[in-house]
């Protein structure tokens, strides 16, 4: 039921903004209103069906770990 609310709050908001950017007709702004939008939907969903999903962090981390040691090799 939740999930249908969002869903209808998603609706309004796809109705109130898509006008305005068919008006200026550019792709690449739609492609990115339309990536966005698609991202915030799948986060409600996993918020409301409980959804395990790993930390962004872990992501930072995979990428600074290696960055600093590369770093901590030139400067030390």
């Amino acid at each position: 039921m939740m999930l249908l609310f969002f869903l209808a709050i998603a609706a309004v908001g796809v109705a109130i903004d898509l006008p305005l950017l068919q008006r200026r007709s550019r792709r690449r702004d739609l492609l990115v209103w339309v990536m966005f939008w698609t991202a915030g939907m799948g986060v409600v969903v996993c918020s409301l069906y409980r959804i395990q999903v790993p930390s962004p962090l872990l992501l930072i981390m995979l990428i600074y770990r290696p960055v600093n040691h590369l770093f901590s090799l030139w400067f030390y």
